[in-house]
């Protein structure tokens, strides 16, 4: 078991082109060098045979990875957050990550051998009677003004001040509310379907919208085929017991990608959770997306850069797989 520093690794004399210092324990160990960080995770930290990985660029630091040991976690990329036909509170930005998944994180993780996980909201009538008032809330109310972030950044005076605080109010909208019957809607291609119960494992709007459905069904052929798992939370980790932790643990998988939507809701809180539970975790930065105010994301991206793992990209991920962008 290495140690959680190798301090026999540490030079005296400052930092030297060949050294390595081992950190972590056991199959959490990274190895740091000169080139970056390893994350390959042998079963010898301690050995000087190199594992061969795949090297990934990224802000501040670039990293070496296994593709057997790795996966690219699509987040929440459906119908009911992304078609135009339930009137989404989507935002450009959402559709451009869209764009930079289906047209350079997938064919590059395909090429790697990467495992393509597609991690979605799917509701069974046992999750529903469960969900906590706190995540009904957001679905099912809503504040009563347009502004992005209700007037926060308007605000004036003391900000500390109650008199000061934003007194815009909530109001219902049960046809949100996860379970309620969403009725027939006319779909992007203008053919009418029933979009099912909001949320609810196996209806239209939980469907992934548009081409990230027929990427899904052709992963599903290839030599490392895609898995569908679903989430009753923000966080596809929240518990130990959670259907992507248990999957992550049988498979042996250390290493995520994180692409999908929200930025800061379900894709920021599973990685936030698969950060605690000691996975890699590296955000794509292009394939993740929010209808949030733009500070939310550039949080998210600046904490992503040490704090919360790596921040990459699509692009850096097509690089790495010698795939055009």
């Amino acid at each position: 078991m290495a140690a959680i520093l190798s301090r026999n690794s540490i030079a005296t004399s400052g930092i030297q082109p060949s050294q390595r210092i081992l950190v972590g324990t056991g199959e959490s160990t990274w190895i740091w060098s000169a080139h970056g960080w390893d994350l390959t995770h042998p079963e010898d930290p301690t050995s000087s045979q190199s594992v061969n990985g795949v090297s990934l660029d990224c802000e501040l630091v670039n990293v070496k990875i296994d593709p057997k040991k790795t996966a690219l976690v699509i987040i929440d990329m459906q119908n009911i957050g992304l078609s135009m036909a339930l009137n989404p509170p989507s935002a450009p930005p959402m559709y451009e990550a869209e764009e930079a998944i289906l047209r350079h994180a997938i064919p590059a993780a395909r090429k790697l051998g990467l495992q393509i996980i597609w991690l979605n909201w799917g509701l069974t009538e046992q999750d529903l009677s469960n969900l906590p008032p706190a995540e009904i809330r957001v679905f099912a109310f809503q504040a009563n003004t347009n502004e992005v972030d209700y007037g926060l950044s308007n605000q004036r005076g003391d900000l500390d001040d109650p008199q000061n605080f934003l007194a815009c109010g909530e109001r219902p909208n049960l046809a949100r509310l996860p379970g309620a019957e969403l009725g027939e809607v006319l779909t992007d291609d203008e053919i009418r379907v029933d979009a099912g119960r909001a949320m609810m494992k196996g209806s239209w709007n939980t469907a992934l919208h548009g081409p990230l459905a027929a990427a899904y069904e052709e992963g599903k052929k290839s030599a490392r085929p895609d898995v569908w798992i679903d989430k009753n939370r923000n966080s596809g980790l929240w518990h130990d017991e959670s259907a992507l932790g248990q999957y992550l643990k049988r498979e042996k998988i250390r290493t995520l990608l994180f692409s999908g939507i929200n930025t800061d809701q379900c894709v920021g809180s599973t990685l936030q959770d698969a950060h605690a539970r000691g996975y890699d975790t590296i955000m794509l930065k292009n394939a993740c997306a929010t209808d949030s105010p733009p500070y939310a994301k550039a949080s998210y991206e600046f904490n992503c850069a040490r704090s919360w793992g790596f921040l990459s990209s699509c692009k850096a991920l097509a690089k790495a797989a010698n795939v055009s962008y």
